[in-house]
């Protein structure tokens, strides 16, 4: 048997060849899906309430993003506080 290049299939060849291969992988995919059903089911029984939570807490969030519509404003500060701020900056800079 003569090494290097693997001889070129013909238009049949070809054809069957495919057609295994591909018959293969919707076997594979039929398997996996399987699977993928079985853990899906197992986890959605034990870790429901993990789940449950965590979607909770992304409704709250989006809720909340969803209905703020004015701007927030910053906070104001008393008179005391800005005088101290006056301060601190006065040392900074000395």
């Amino acid at each position: 048997m003569p090494r290097g290049r693997p001889r070129r299939l013909g238009g049949h060849e070809l054809v069957e060849q495919l057609n295994a291969a591909v018959a293969q992988l919707i076997k594979e995919n039929r398997k996996l899906k399987r699977q993928v059903e079985k853990l899906s089911a197992r986890a959605t029984s034990g870790a429901s309430g993990a789940v449950d939570r965590g979607l909770r807490g992304i409704q709250k969030r989006v809720t909340k993003a969803l209905t703020t519509t004015t701007k927030r404003r910053r906070r104001t500060g008393t008179a005391a506080a800005a005088a101290a701020k006056k301060a601190t900056r006065k040392k900074r800079a000395a």
